[in-house]
């Protein structure tokens, strides 16, 4: 995922996660919802009953080097400024911005 400038940073949470698959690192990172088979595949190793599979978002990550998978009931995805250690804080700050939330 692009976030415009080589100075700020993205900062991907998922909630209620049900199942993922994922590796240490990816890079270069790009987050999709997840194909309709890659879904079903998540769904199926997380156990999802098929009456719950629709509050399930189901995103991919993927990387020149291989995919992860994350099944969670939602998700945001900001778009941060590069701060100095004084500015640091878990509070968005008003130059963030958020960039999809499901």
């Amino acid at each position: 995922m692009d976030s415009g400038t080589e100075c700020d940073f993205i900062e991907v949470t998922f909630y209620g996660v049900v199942g993922m698959r994922l590796k240490t690192v990816y890079r270069p990172l790009t987050i999709a919802l997840a194909e309709p088979a890659e879904t079903d595949e998540m769904l199926k190793f997380s156990e999802v009953r098929e009456s719950q599979s629709s509050r399930v978002h189901c995103l991919a990550l993927k990387s020149d080097s291989g995919d992860g998978l994350v099944a969670c009931l939602s998700y945001s995805i900001w778009s941060h400024p590069r701060e100095t250690d004084e500015e640091s804080s878990d509070v968005p700050r008003r130059e963030s911005v958020l960039i999809l939330r499901g």
